[in-house]
């Protein structure tokens, strides 16, 4: 079967088309298991800043004041 020439130029075309979808398509995969990645380091970045928030909001532990030495001498306001 012999082509015309508008066919073979449609044809060609065709075939272009099919090239760059499928490179198109190879970058979507890219990006794609990029944003996974991105998002694998975020959830593990954000679970470690929570795990910091919370450490930070547990109340201080409670010492006892230092109860003030006792000289023995008694002040007396004149």
């Amino acid at each position: 079967m012999t082509l015309t020439p508008l066919e073979k130029e449609l044809l060609a075309c065709v075939e272009e088309l099919e090239k760059s979808v499928s490179a198109c398509m190879q970058r979507q995969l890219e990006q794609e298991k990029a944003l996974a990645e991105l998002r694998s380091e975020l959830n593990a970045s954000l679970s470690t800043l929570h795990g910091a928030l919370e450490a930070g909001r547990r109340p201080p532990e409670r010492t006892e004041p230092e109860e003030r030495k006792r000289t023995g001498f008694i002040r007396r306001r004149p």
